[in-house]
């Protein structure tokens, strides 16, 4: 006696998962709420460095006026009339003491 074992046919499956999907539309949506936030902080970041840049401009302006306003001021011209007012004036002889 043979016995034969009947198949049944299989049903038709899916190549994918359910869950398959869902794992990747959840990581879609996930990724896509990321750039969103890289993007929106590169921006406030560009804000700030703006701002930033704007203040360095500024500063480096005064920085170079406040050095020409001190040359001019220590210029040996400029000491030697404020020093006449003051009520020194040009040494004639040097005197040495031992």
């Amino acid at each position: 006696m043979t016995i034969i074992k009947k198949f049944d046919p299989e049903e038709y499956s899916n190549k994918f998962p359910k869950k398959y999907v869902v794992f990747a539309v959840v990581g879609i949506l996930v990724l896509s709420i990321a750039q969103i936030w890289v993007n929106n902080t590169a921006v406030s970041y560009g804000e700030k460095l703006e701002s930033i840049a704007k203040l360095k401009s500024t500063l480096e302006m005064e920085n170079t006026f406040l050095e020409n306003e001190m040359a001019s001021e220590l210029s040996l011209t400029n000491i030697a009339t404020k020093s006449s007012k003051l009520g020194f004036s040009k040494i004639e002889s040097i005197q040495y003491i031992r």
